[in-house]
């Protein structure tokens, strides 16, 4: 029989069970049973339009599509 090869750098690691993950980023977003880490997003007349992650600053609207993804820092050293 043949071994399975370990492809460790290709497997995702095993995170704990989120109860709330954002849909980008997969970082908890449950704070307690009343309310969430998320932010809110408003427009000109002060409605809220849709939500925010505050770690991958990712805009969502109310059905939980990206309607902006934040571009990763892209800092380079110098060579």
């Amino acid at each position: 029989m043949e071994k399975k090869r370990s492809l460790l750098h290709t497997q995702k690691k095993k995170s704990k069970k989120c109860l709330d993950p954002c849909p980008v980023c997969d970082k908890e977003l449950y704070f307690d049973e009343h309310y969430s880490k998320r932010a809110g997003l408003l427009d000109e007349n002060e409605e809220v339009v849709g939500w925010m992650c505050p770690f991958c600053k990712s805009e969502f609207d109310f059905s939980n599509r990206v309607t902006y993804i934040m571009p990763m820092d892209n800092s380079r050293g110098i060579a």
